[in-house]
Order: C-alpha cells, then sequence, then structure tokens
C-alpha cells in the first residue's frame, strides 16, 4: 500500500482543524464588549494631610522646605534658628535667619509639641555644625585684629574645610527650599551684622576692599589681608651717583657683609630710599616698592617737572595723611639731592598706567670730541649685525644670573722677535712702512707704529649734523650695557627734535659740544652720541667721522601727566 493510500484512510485526517483553532473564544457565547458601557469601580484614595503625617517608618518621601512636613523634619534633625531661617523658606523681606528660624520653629512646635525639645536632643547642628552661635566672637576677633588701623573698606571672607562644605550643600539641596543661601555667605552676613553692632558696619564692602578679614571656621581664627596704599607724585634727582631703586651688593646679593657695611647694598642711597624711607613712619608701614614711568642712568640727572612715580606702602596702619606733610618730610630727609612734587593718593591701576605710558623725553647732552682712526671709523659705520634668534635670546635669559660681565677686548700684543724677517717684511707693508733694513729695524719700526687718525671735523660740521639730526630715525641694537637684561634686537627710534647746539673749547684745548634733543621713548642717548661701535647707527660719532665720549647727561623733562 501506498503512502498516499495509508493517508486517505487516516481517521485523524477527517476532522476539521478548526474545531481546535475555536477551542476557546471561538467556542463561547462570551463577548469582550458586554463590560464596555459599564463603569469601572472607583476606590478612593487616603487624603495626604501633611499637618499630622508621621515619618516614624521612613517609608515614606519627605518633602523640601517650605512644605509643613520638611519644615518638620529640618526641627527633627536638630537644625539651629539661623540655618532653619536660612533653609527654610519662609524668610520675608528685611527679616534675619534668626527672626525667621524663631518663627518656623514656634510653627512646627505649635503643631507638634513633641518637637519642642528636638533641639536638646540634638544640639549639634547638621548644617553648620553650631558655626552662627560663634558670630559674636567672630565679630570680636576682627575688631581686635583690625585695631587702631585706619580702613575705610573692609571685606569679610570665611574658609569652610571642604568636607563640611560638601556636607552642607548635599543636605541643603536635599531638604532645604530651592535657592536657600549656602553656609559660606550666610555666616559672613551673620558676623558683618555683627559687626554693625560693634560700630563698624559702615566700612563693609565687597570689593576692592582695604582689608581683608578672612575667617578660618576650622580653628575660629581671624586672619588679616592688608592691602598696599599707594601714593603718586613727581620727583627731579638732582645729584648724580644715586640709582633709582635699591640696587643689591653685587658681593653678598644683598646679605650683608663688610664691603657694604652690612647694609646688603651696592649704593647707600637711592631714589626709592629717599622718598620711601622718610615716609613709612608717616603710614607706620612696614616696607616700600616703587613704581617709575621709566628710568634713569645712575650717572644721570633728571631735572624738569621731574619723573612720574607710584610710592607703593606695605600693611600700613594710616591711609590718611596729608600730601604736603609727605612731600616735607621727603624733601627735607633728601637735603638737595632729591626733590618730590604733585604728591596725591593713588591706586594699583595708576601702577599700570605709570609703567606702560611711552612718554617722549628731553635730554641735554655734553660730549668731548677727539679724533678717530680709520678703523674705529669702519667700525661704527659696520653693516649692523642681525641679532641671533629667539631660540639663542631665551637661552641667554634662562643663564642670565650665570653670565659673566664680558671683559673689554684687548688687542694681543706681537711678539715681533719671534717671526721671521719675510714676515716683518709683510707687516711693514699692510701699515704702509719702509721695509728695508735688518731684521731689529723693522722690529724697531713696528713697534712705533701708531696707525694715524682722521682730522677733526670743523666746528660749522658739527653744528649742522646737530642741528639735522631732528627727524632721523635711528636703528639701535641693544647696547652692551643692558645686555644681561634686555632682549637682543634692533629698535627703531625716532630724534623728533633738536635745539640750542653749542661747540667750544675746553681748558686742555679739546673740542666738547652740546645740544638738547627730543626723542621717542626707549631711545638710548648715550648711544645716539657715540655710536657703541656700530650698534647705533647712525650716530653723532659716525657723521662727524670723530670719537665721542659722553661727559654727561641730564633729563630735562617727560612729556607725560
Amino acid at each position: 500500500m501506498s503512502d498516499k493510500d495509508a493517508s486517505k484512510d487516516s481517521p485523524d485526517e477527517d476532522e476539521d482543524w478548526m474545531s481546535y483553532a475555536n477551542a476557546g473564544f471561538g467556542s463561547t457565547d462570551y463577548s469582550l464588549w458586554d463590560d464596555a458601557g459599564q463603569e469601572a469601580e472607583i476606590v478612593a484614595e487616603p487624603e495626604w494631610d501633611e499637618e499630622n503625617l508621621q515619618l516614624d517608618t521612613g517609608e515614606e518621601e519627605i518633602p523640601a522646605a517650605p512644605k509643613p512636613a520638611g519644615l518638620k523634619h529640618l526641627v527633627r534633625l536638630g537644625c539651629c534658628n539661623h540655618c532653619l531661617g536660612r533653609v527654610g523658606g519662609k524668610k520675608r523681606f528685611g527679616q534675619s535667619n534668626l527672626e525667621s528660624g524663631i518663627e518656623i520653629r514656634a510653627t512646627v512646635v505649635d503643631t507638634d509639641s513633641t518637637m519642642a525639645n528636638a533641639r536638646e536632643e540634638t544640639p549639634l547642628c547638621p548644617f553648620c555644625e553650631n558655626l552662627f552661635d560663634e558670630a559674636p566672637l567672630l565679630a570680636e576677633l576682627i575688631q581686635e585684629s583690625v585695631g587702631e588701623r585706619e580702613c575705610s573698606r573692609l571685606q569679610l571672607g570665611a574658609r569652610i574645610p571642604k568636607d563640611q562644605s560638601e556636607a552642607e550643600d548635599h543636605l541643603r539641596k536635599r531638604f532645604g527650599a530651592g535657592g536657600s543661601a549656602p553656609l559660606k555667605s550666610s555666616l559672613v552676613e551673620e558676623v558683618a551684622r555683627q559687626l554693625g553692632e560693634l560700630g563698624m558696619g559702615q566700612n563693609l564692602v565687597v570689593e576692592k576692599p582695604e582689608i581683608l578679614a578672612l575667617i578660618d571656621v576650622l580653628t575660629l581664627t581671624v586672619e588679616l589681608d592688608i592691602r598696599s596704599h599707594y601714593v603718586y607724585g613727581r620727583y627731579r634727582k638732582l645729584e648724580r651717583g644715586i640709582p633709582q631703586t635699591k640696587w643689591p651688593c653685587r658681593a653678598c646679593k644683598g646679605r650683608g657683609c663688610e664691603k657694604c657695611d652690612n647694609t646688603g647694598l651696592q649704593y647707600k642711597s637711592s631714589v626709592q630710599g629717599l622718598i620711601g624711607d622718610p615716609i613709612l613712619d608717616l603710614f607706620g608701614s612696614e616696607e616700600h616698592a616703587f613704581h617709575g614711568m621709566g628710568r634713569e642712568d645712575i650717572d644721570v640727572r633728571c631735572l624738569g617737572r621731574g619723573r612720574p612715580f607710584v610710592i607703593e606702602l606695605k600693611k600700613p596702619h594710616k591711609r590718611n595723611v596729608d600730601a604736603n606733610l609727605i612731600m616735607e618730610a621727603i624733601n627735607s630727609s633728601a637735603e638737595g639731592r632729591l626733590e618730590v612734587s604733585d604728591m596725591r593718593a593713588s591706586n594699583r591701576s595708576e601702577v599700570v598706567r605709570v609703567k606702560d605710558t611711552p612718554a617722549e623725553k628731553s635730554y641735554t647732552i655734553r660730549y668731548l670730541i677727539e679724533p678717530i682712526t680709520q678703523s674705529e671709523l669702519d667700525e661704527l659705520t659696520q653693516v649692523m649685525e642681525i641679532p641671533s634668534n629667539n631660540q639663542d635670546r631665551n637661552r641667554r635669559r634662562k643663564n642670565h644670573h650665570r653670565r659673566k660681565k664680558p671683559e673689554p677686548k684687548v688687542e694681543e700684543e706681537i711678539d715681533y722677535s719671534s717671526l721671521k724677517k719675510a714676515e716683518l717684511v709683510e707687516l711693514c707693508e699692510q701699515k704702509g712702512l719702509a721695509k728695508s733694513g735688518t731684521k731689529d729695524v723693522l722690529i724697531e719700526r713696528l713697534t712705533s707704529f701708531k696707525e694715524e687718525t682722521l682730522p677733526l671735523p670743523e666746528r660749522d660740521h658739527v653744528m649742522e649734523i646737530m642741528t639735522n639730526l631732528q627727524g632721523c630715525t635711528l636703528a639701535q641694537r641693544t647696547p652692551e650695557r643692558v645686555a644681561h637684561r634686555r632682549a637682543d634686537k634692533i629698535r627703531k627710534r625716532m630724534v623728533l627734535e633738536t635745539s640750542n647746539p653749542s661747540i667750544e673749547e675746553d681748558e686742555n684745548g679739546n673740542l666738547v659740544a652740546e645740544f638738547s634733543l627730543r626723542c621717542e621713548s626707549g631711545t638710548y642717548v648715550k648711544e645716539t652720541v657715540h655710536g657703541d661701535s656700530g650698534r647705533t647707527q647712525p650716530s653723532i660719532a659716525s657723521l662727524i667721522k670723530a670719537k665721542c665720549t659722553v661727559e654727561w647727561l641730564d633729563v630735562a623733562d617727560i612729556h607725560a601727566d
């Protein structure tokens, strides 16, 4: 029998498969639509009674303030009145945190009398750790620290440990009202209120203080940051040999030694010392710092209206000192070496302005004119060497403290006796000398040889060069005398004006010239005259073809302020 015939005879194949498909819903008269019209039974939920809510089990979600349950939980935690008013969210305009906290506590106790002893049961406030109770003590410490110091602007600050600040921040955000003030600002506000009760509230500011009182809540101490006091003025240096700022002794680096008489100073007096030392007692200050509009060399006088400056007095006890009293103290102490004028109270911003102002300056310079050799003139007029790159400049700055002062160039003396006659003849040819004679004659001739100098310029020519220097742009490479503290580069500076040229003979019969000039800020005036071995071009020396030695230089005026 085939499989096909067997399948036909099978009784199971006679049943309809649809009968199995209808076994469930298909074989019953139940319809899902029968209950569609009936209303679902509404189960009434219990009302949320916030006033009488008991949170003993801790299973319910604790609401944040200012909800009544949230305020009740703050009281249960042992929150002090200051923090209760600070994070409770019920504070009204013009009301202090303490007053608001007292009202909140009274309201909670009226609702639940069991909360009356919550503060006694938990005496340490979880928010501030009872710091607000120490506010009167901190205010007294600040008043005692400030003492008799003159202060018209007092600012308060607080230093809180990081773990305490983070714990307070977590509690405040979890249980406190939104926008609640943090611990630090609230503590500072409370201490400020206590200071007001002590009579110091009128001096409190939030910026640019004269004194910053920093509270350390861990040790309950106060640290004062006393800001400097600044005085502006102008000084005239009437004597040469005085540096602008204090110059530490080269031998002991300021520590004090026999060479400097244990003063630690290379020079006993300075412009900074002549101005700052006499007024330390007037301001009750510990030390001073000097900020000038540029500087002059130690051998240069500063005349005219004087150089603007700001003297900084550190940690002063007094600030309101009459300007005339200051000038009188400085001028009488200087004994004619220096004079100050136009003094007045200043500020830190003016220090930046004074130091950064590029002021034009007028000078008067006097120099000696001497003959020059052709080789020396060639050095003055040689092509200026381009400074090395910034890498070399940075390396020089890094090692400047180890760099020794370059020794002056000394021509090596030639041992003519060790040379052969042919070599001596060649040297005579190079110098234009006769090459005949014995070896001893040639040596004598070379030893006594001196290079001829060029003739001195005419007076009218020198006067013309000094007059025509006006409007000339100078290319000045950093002079060797300041290369240890200045970047090695070529600067372009203009001579704006020249005046009052003169020339005369001194008692030795040498020509001496003098003239005044007005230059841009940053011009090296001495190098403008003598040329600095070709590092300043053009120069008076290269133009008149003579050696120029500066005798003295005065700053006639500073065209600023």
